[in-house]
Formats: structure tokens, sequence, C-alpha cells
């Protein structure tokens, strides 16, 4: 269960090893979840302070009644997409976890915002219908049955399928255990397409780095590069960019790979100052002395934004203490 959070593909950086895919749960095991409710709905009205007002058609999933009217909270961004009439498919939850125990949400029902669920509302046809029924099997042979069927998914024209195929297949061990030069293949093509889900491809640069055995070490080189010279440098209103620009940096680093000083000091000049501090590592390991001259440039810009160039000068300032 989880509720809404901008900021969730960042949490996800928290884990390692197995526990990038233990601990966070499959899309489709987060539908099959008993605290999850699945509707075919229509958009009726926006409501206040982040919230959406849908009259239910008709009762999908989960343990608890569905009312005619169904009052969520919802990201921000669905107020320019939803359109009032339009039927869609909604999974939410009236609870969130607090201190390890589940209880009754105190700001009400939540539209889900899980990974691969970001967020859990499709257009209503048969074949999001399908997902939002997913199940990936009983055991393992089952499970691993699934896996043609969700690389194909990859290749769908709606990007909220791809996300949700690329979360099954990362986040259960049952299928990135066993994915093999084929399945590893079309992963990589994912992850080079541009035009390819934001938070998909994030989150499949983030599994490439902390398991190696699994998703293999061959062709990440040329994707992160890829990543890091073409993507726009001012990240923040793009959902899931700047994780996908913070794992590529993680590649080169994992690998040690060369990269052109002038591809990372672009990195200096954008909105997230994480990045920038990424890109500043990426110099001093690599290229030490351009690491403050860069700096001095980025700062010299006039329409710097103020969080990096904050972090700049703080940078400047930390480095120079630890030069005395």
């Amino acid at each position: 269960m989880t509720a809404c959070r901008p900021v969730l593909l960042t949490l996800l950086a928290l884990f390692a090893g197995t526990a990038f895919a233990a601990k966070i749960k499959p899309p489709g095991a987060v539908l099959r979840e008993a605290t999850t409710s699945i509707a075919a709905v229509e958009f009726s009205e926006i409501g206040p302070s982040g919230r959406m007002v849908f009259k239910r058609l008709e009762k999908l999933g989960g343990e608890a009644e569905i009312p005619e009217l169904i009052d969520v909270s919802v990201p921000e961004s669905l107020r320019r997409i939803v359109m009032p009439g339009e039927r869609y498919l909604i999974a939410y939850t009236v609870y969130r976890r607090e201190a390890e125990q589940i209880r009754v949400a105190r700001q009400g029902p939540q539209l889900l915002v899980s990974p691969g669920l970001e967020p859990a509302l499709l257009r209503d046809s048969p074949e999001n219908r399908a997902i939002m029924a997913w199940q990936a099997g009983d055991d393992a042979k089952a499970v691993h049955a699934r896996l043609p069927e969700l690389l194909a998914m990859l290749d769908a024209k709606d990007p909220q399928l791809q996300n949700f195929a690329l979360s099954e297949i990362v986040l259960r061990p049952q299928l990135n255990d066993v994915l093999d030069s084929r399945a590893r293949k079309a992963l990589l093509r994912f992850a080079a397409r541009k035009d390819a889900e934001t938070n998909a491809r994030a989150r499949l640069l983030q599994a490439a780095v902390v398991l190696p055995k699994q998703f293999g070490r061959d062709g990440w080189k040329d994707v992160a590069l890829d990543v890091l010279a073409t993507t726009p440098v001012l990240v923040q209103d793009v959902d899931g960019t700047a994780s996908l620009v913070r794992f590529a940096f993680d590649l080169v680093e994992r690998d040690a790979i060369k990269v052109e000083p002038a591809v990372v000091t672009r990195w200096l000049t954008g909105d997230n100052a994480t990045l920038a501090e990424k890109a500043l590592l990426t110099l001093r390991a690599q290229q030490p002395a351009l690491e403050m001259p860069a700096l001095e440039q980025a700062l010299s810009l006039s329409l710097l934004p103020s969080g990096t160039r904050e972090f700049l000068i703080d940078h400047r300032r930390r480095a120079g203490l630890a030069a005395r």
C-alpha cells in the first residue's frame, strides 16, 4: 500500500542488492493487497486541495465496499489529464501504514502511486482491465512463464503499460533472477529509448546498478553516456528524469566509465543540486584539475537556477576548508 508521494522514485535508491526487489512490491502485488480497492469509474469533478471525485461504475477488486462517489487525493498532474465524463480504471486505498500498523488514513482515500503504478489510473479498456487484474502466478514456474508477455508489453504505446511491465520484471526476484541474454537485450533496448516511460527507464538503470549479476554489465555504458549527454539539464518538472540521470552517474562511477568533460559539466548548469554534486564528484575522479574551474564557470552564469547556485557556493566553501 503506497500513498501519493511525488518523490517516490528517489526513495527506491535506499535499497540495494536483494533488498531492491524484496522491500519494494511489484505493481501486481500492490493491486492484489487486501487494502487496495479497484473500480471502473467515470470522472465527475475536481475536488478541493488535490482531490478528485469519480463516479463508481463497477467494482473490480478489493474487500472494502466502494461508494457511489469516490473522493480521492491524486497527484496534481492529473488535473491536466482527466476529463469529465471519461471512463477510467483506478486503484486506491483508504488505509495507510503508521508505525508498522495499518490504519484508516485521516486524509481520506488516496489514489495509489507505487512503482509501476505512477499513478494507478488507466483508461477503461479490455487491455487495461487485464492489467488491473494482473496475477503473476502461484509458483516460480508460473511466474517465469509471464516473462515473454511482460517483455512484449515494453513496446506498448501507452507508457503506463511500459512502466507496469518493467516494474514487474525488476521488482520480482523470480523474474530478474532468470533473465537470459535475449531478455537482457530487450531491456537494454528499452533503456536506450528516449520515448520510453521515464520512471521505468530510471528504475531499470537502478536495477542495472545494484543487480549486475541479474541484469549483466555489458551494454550499460552506452546507455549511461547517452543519458548524460542528451537529457535536458532542467529536470525538475519531468517526473523520473532526475533519477534517470542519477543512476546514469552511478553506472559511470561503478564501472569507471570515462566521460567527456563537457558532458559532465553541463550538469552544473541544471536545476538539480544532487546532479550537480554527481557531476563535480565525477570530475574529481576523472579530471580533478577541472573541478573548480568548471564550478566557477557555472557560477558566472546569469540565469543559473538558485538552488544549484547555493549548492555550488557551499561546495566551493567546503572545498576551500578541506584544502587548508
